[in-house]
């Protein structure tokens, strides 16, 4: 079996070796294109289609190969679409003046994508060097809210407690930071081992019962009796999704609603949906949800990187997510993960 960081490049190889070749290919048929209807087609946008496709998903070198192939497959086209209405040395220009421009968009793209890269970076170190003077000053506070630095008067002590509830919101903040920027690195390795997510679940909805009963919200569990649903996973990772779309739902749904979370199977995979009756989410915020920081309401109690750190886990895994909402009418978040390989499967 091969170990996690190595099945992970080959496959990034191998993306990148499909990305060049479809841009090859995408290069071929423009200049197809291009020398069937003549000057009329010729476009430098057409043309840098596949360049900056390439570029981007598969890095400087395919770049600047596809750059030139791009360069010479329209050269070629004029010079076929039209042989006798100009010299060599024309056409050798015109494939400089167009290798020029591409290798130009080339390496503008590169240096955006170093410009980020290096952002990404310098904020993760950031939140890092952050995260220990924070740990310090929380230890701190609980040392003298414990009393093992002397008595406290009861406003004081309130003081402190205050100081620790936000040092615990700042540690949240800077941890969810360091994670996010591991998953969009690509440098969060998940511990995949067999589980039953249908005891996971109906672990959590036990946990979370005493926070629903307080709003007198009923849980509703509908899972199918006879399905295998054990799936290859990160367990402290899933344990984070569920954890996060239960707390949402039950934190966005009112007195007296109903929360139900349906577990089914769809072939290799395995379907969770949480589905509530709260306010639901307007439709003009509905693509926004996973985007790090955005919220939807002025609630500043969370990070903002509940929804995009839960979308990070399950892409990683395999699996897709997705929210449908209708206002007034409650939300459903729902979420796919690949199944595990058992011998009935492959009878």
């Amino acid at each position: 079996m091969r170990p996690p960081s190595l099945t992970v490049n080959i496959f990034r190889s191998r993306s990148r070796s499909f990305t060049t070749v479809s841009g090859f290919l995408l290069v071929i048929i423009i200049g197809i294109f291009d020398y069937l209807t003549g000057p009329v087609f010729s476009s430098l946008v057409a043309y840098l289609i596949p360049v900056i496709f390439v570029t981007r998903f598969a890095g400087r070198t395919a770049g600047i190969v596809i750059s030139v192939a791009s360069s010479m497959t329209w050269v070629l086209a004029d010079i076929l679409a039209s042989p006798n209405h100009s010299f060599f040395i024309i056409h050798f220009w015109n494939l400089l003046e167009k290798l020029g421009i591409f290798l130009i968009v080339v390496f503008i793209l590169l240096k955006l994508a170093t410009i980020e890269e290096e952002r990404k970076k310098m904020l993760s170190m950031l939140a890092h060097d952050m995260k220990n003077p924070a740990l310090v000053a929380k230890g701190f506070s609980e040392r003298m809210l414990s009393g093992k630095v002397g008595s406290l008067t009861e406003r004081q002590r309130e003081y402190v407690r205050l100081i620790n509830h936000e040092l615990s919101r700042l540690e949240r903040l800077i941890l969810d930071f360091l994670d996010i920027s591991r998953f969009e690195s690509n440098k969060f390795k998940l511990n995949s081992v067999p589980f039953d997510i249908l005891l996971n679940i109906k672990k959590h909805i036990e946990a979370v019962r005493i926070e629903a009963d307080k709003k007198n919200i009923n849980i509703f569990l509908d899972f199918p009796e006879e399905s295998v649903l054990q799936i290859n996973a990160d367990a402290v990772q899933i344990d984070r999704v569920i954890r996060n779309l239960m707390g949402n739902a039950i934190k966005y749904s009112g007195e007296g609603s109903t929360i139900t979370v349906k577990i089914a199977v769809q072939n290799k995979y395995v379907l969770v949906q949480v589905k509530d009756t709260g306010s639901g989410i307007p439709e003009e915020h509905i693509q926004h949800v996973f985007e790090p920081f955005y919220r939807i309401t002025n609630d500043h109690s969370g990070s903002g990187l509940g929804l995009p750190i839960v979308k990070s886990i399950v892409k990683a895994h395999g699996g897709k997510i997705w929210v449908e909402s209708e206002p007034g009418k409650g939300t459903t978040f729902s979420f796919t993960l690949p199944r595990r390989s058992t011998d009935r499967d492959n009878k």
